[in-house]
């Protein structure tokens, strides 16, 4: 997801499809396989697609070069130099059960920026958790993890940084914890360009060039694309770079191009507790069971920063036990992350209330052991991003004024972990993208933009924002909604609109079904 933990990061989106597991069913899917259009010839020196073994196993009913066809795109990793050195860009093509496939594909574009893709995602899809037919109709869904990411070449993962998720029973202060993140980014900073990674080629506008040669690689006329978060940005970016080849456009938790994450974390955090504060005092029972929860909550922060708790937790990955040493601040970041999933938002008054009685079982069981270790984001790709686009146009004291608009509980915490993103983003030494990749992207390609009341990171406000320059877009709120709208919430809704759209992009979809979800029925 385009977010940070904000002392690490606030997870890519399948940490909190670990969580998800508990709630989610699996559903029954027919499987078929017609033929993928023939790759163009291409020119020497040419972005190629290299057919391969799929590098993760097959379940019962999927066969690889059948109904599912995995292989690789061959690019140059410096696109101002085409005859430069190559890099790897992983794809995963799963073809539509359906007796009459589109002839369009849908590509899903990943969060982040830096989270993989197929790994997490090509399982979900065999074992039908992420149901093809259900949730992308009769389209082919085609995987892609982005340069540096996943199983492409080289990979950008920051082994110095992910070890750190792991220390988990130290009472140390935000600031050491940033001053060691810091450290263990210069160490991979230094072992990935000694290995000759070009750190400033891993880009969005070149992961849109990427995915615009995969497109003429594998031989379609037009796709659509399916961006979530981070990937929101990626698919405007093609959009206003390589129009041609884009049929539609979903926006699920949108990030417009001229949005910076580092200065409006603290106003989405603001708003998003506001949110939760204010639905549970508006609904009676909520109110009756948690009564004062916001300043039951600050206090907690404020109490627990001040004397921490500890207990153990289980990592979901490996069933590795470990003991945690748990500060206020550390239950704000947990908590942030889990207003991601609608399914886990009616629990947070309960979590919250437990907690200050002392009970920290269900953080523990739902959240912590599903949330805090991830190992799958490739944090050189995050950070040669984050600190092109993003970070080198923030200053300190903007960072600082942001956090100023922060509860004091949670202020100086907040402002402590992303100030320090700026001495970390003069050490990865990416330079600044140009200011033209910040400005809006202005397009006619119809756009269907997917909005979660309670998204953390990315507010509604963003898909107001982006739709101001997308004349042929549809704009959707989702009551009780997290981030990651499609892939994330309990109600056929979202789906159903969307399936609509991908069916008649130039029609807006009837969106009747919003009315009677209703807000969030907290527990």
């Amino acid at each position: 997801m385009r977010a940070r933990k904000l002392s690490l990061a606030t997870r890519s989106m399948l940490a909190v499809l670990a969580v998800l597991a508990l709630f989610v069913a699996a559903c029954s899917l027919g499987r078929g396989s017609v033929a993928v259009p023939t790759p163009t010839p291409t020119a020497p020196g040419a972005a190629r697609f290299q057919q391969s073994t799929c590098p993760f196993p097959l379940e019962s009913g999927f066969h690889d070069g059948g109904n599912v066809r995995c292989g690789a795109l061959l690019v140059p990793e410096d696109r101002t130099n085409p005859t430069g050195a190559r890099i790897s860009v992983a794809a995963a093509i799963f073809k539509t059960p359906a007796a009459n496939p589109a002839p369009d594909p849908i590509i899903f574009l990943q969060g982040g920026p830096g989270g993989r893709l197929i790994e997490d995602f090509a399982p979900l899809i065999m074992r039908h958790t992420l149901d093809l037919a259900h949730q992308f109709g009769n389209h082919d869904v085609i995987l892609i993890d982005q340069r540096g990411t996943g199983y492409s070449r080289p990979s950008l993962q920051c082994d110095e940084v992910v070890r750190l998720e792991f220390l988990t029973d130290r009472n140390i202060s935000v600031q050491q914890a940033v001053d060691e993140q810091n450290k263990a980014l210069a160490a991979c900073h230094d072992r990935l360009t000694g290995a000759g990674v070009n750190l400033a080629a891993y880009t969005t506008a070149s992961d849109a060039g990427d995915v615009h040669d995969l497109i003429a690689a594998l031989g379609y006329k037009q796709v659509d694309l399916y961006g979530v978060s981070y990937g929101t940005r990626l698919a405007l970016e093609i959009m206003r770079a390589y129009p041609a080849g884009v049929r539609s456009v979903v926006l699920d938790s949108t990030v417009p191009a001229q949005s910076h994450l580092l200065t409006s974390i603290p106003a989405d955090m603001r708003r998003v507790f506001g949110t939760l504060f204010a639905g549970c005092a508006a609904d009676a029972a909520c109110n009756a069971k948690y009564p004062g929860l916001e300043s039951t909550f600050y206090a907690l922060v404020t109490r627990l920063n001040g004397q921490p708790v500890t207990f153990k937790t289980t990592d979901l990955n490996t069933n590795k036990t470990y003991t945690v040493v748990f500060k206020g601040d550390d239950l704000v970041n947990l908590l942030f992350q889990g207003f991601y999933a609608a399914q886990l938002i009616p629990l947070l008054p309960a979590m919250i209330d437990q907690a200050n009685r002392g009970d920290f079982n269900h953080l523990v069981s739902l959240l912590y052991g599903g949330l805090v270790f991830d190992t799958s984001v490739s944090w050189g790709v995050y950070f040669s991003v984050e600190c092109a686009e993003d970070v080198s146009y923030a200053t300190a004291d903007a960072v600082d004024a942001a956090a100023q608009t922060l509860p004091a509980a949670i202020r100086d915490g907040q402002r402590i972990s992303l100030e320090g993103e700026i001495p970390a983003c003069t050490a990865w030494n990416v330079g600044r993208a140009p200011a033209s990749e910040g400005q809006p992207v202005a397009s006619d390609i119809p756009a269907l933009i997917l909005e979660g009341e309670y998204d953390p990171v990315t507010p509604p406000a963003n898909g107001d924002l982006a739709a101001q320059t997308l004349s042929h877009s549809y704009h959707y709120l989702f009551p009780a909604t997290g981030h990651a709208v499609l892939l994330f919430n309990p109600s056929d809704c979202p789906t159903t609109i969307a399936l609509a759209f991908w069916k008649s992009p130039a029609v807006k979809p009837d969106g009747a079904c919003i009315a009677a979800m209703g807000e969030p029925r907290f527990q």
